[in-house]
């Protein structure tokens, strides 16, 4: 039996007020050996939990900006419509995942939104914020790597790809300024912006900024979705004990 990712639907970039997901996703946990339980950004928190009741692991995809009156950031030029359905809904599953010691797999904003439910706040503007920055949102195809970064050592993400750096695609405008109380950085661009994060008081609790989804066959993407896949299947396999 193959576990069940939980997987939050993302706000439609071509449908106003509709929510879809970006095939990548699906394609990667098909690639993993997982199956794939899609969540409808909601209010509804007893539906938030029964959905992740059914799930042994749960993935936030990248998206909108999160709202910045959550992190005490500004409405500043430049910023996306904050959609608080979508924040919401991610609040409420990301703390039961974490209070359920469930595997956790985040890609862009949910690397920034588990930073932010720890305390932590974000650059809102990498290119005003960060003098010399990179710049973080590339002008050349999503499957195309932009720039590298480093892994740290003896984190689990380098356990995990077995190396110290690693050329990734680079698609956002925001990121992690402070990651907050208990979330310890795994991996850094050359501009020093944060790329991966993780809670070591969990087994599986990381998100990196970067997009696997949109390379899902490359090895250091199979390796990432396959290690959140197996930390699932051991959940799911503790929880039906």
């Amino acid at each position: 039996m193959k576990p069940v990712v939980a997987l939050m639907m993302q706000y439609s970039e071509t449908v106003p007020g509709a929510f879809d997901i970006d095939p990548g996703y699906l394609r990667l946990m098909e690639f993993a050996g997982a199956n794939v339980l899609t969540v409808d950004p909601s209010d509804d928190d007893d539906y938030l939990l029964a959905m992740l009741d059914r799930a042994d692991g749960l993935l936030i995809p990248g998206g909108n900006d999160i709202d910045p009156t959550l992190y005490g950031g500004e409405d500043l030029p430049g910023m996306d419509e904050p959609v608080p359905l979508r924040d919401h809904a991610e609040a409420t599953l990301l703390r039961a995942a974490y209070e359920r010691r469930m595997p956790y797999l985040g890609v862009c904003r949910g690397l920034q939104m588990m930073c932010v439910l720890a305390g932590g706040d974000l650059y809102q503007q990498i290119s005003h914020d960060i003098p010399g920055a990179l710049d973080h949102w590339q002008k050349t195809p999503f499957a195309e790597p932009s720039h590298e970064v480093r892994i740290l050592p003896d984190t689990p993400l380098h356990r995990i790809l077995g190396r110290d750096s690693l050329p990734v695609n680079s698609v956002h405008h925001q990121s992690v300024h402070r990651p907050g109380e208990g979330v310890e950085v795994q991996a850094v661009a050359p501009d020093g912006v944060v790329e991966a994060a993780y809670r070591p008081d969990r087994d599986f609790f990381m998100a990196v900024q970067w997009h696997p989804e949109q390379t899902p066959a490359d090895e250091p993407s199979r390796r990432l979705a396959g290690a959140f896949a197996t930390a699932s299947d051991g959940y799911r396999r503790r929880r039906t004990a």
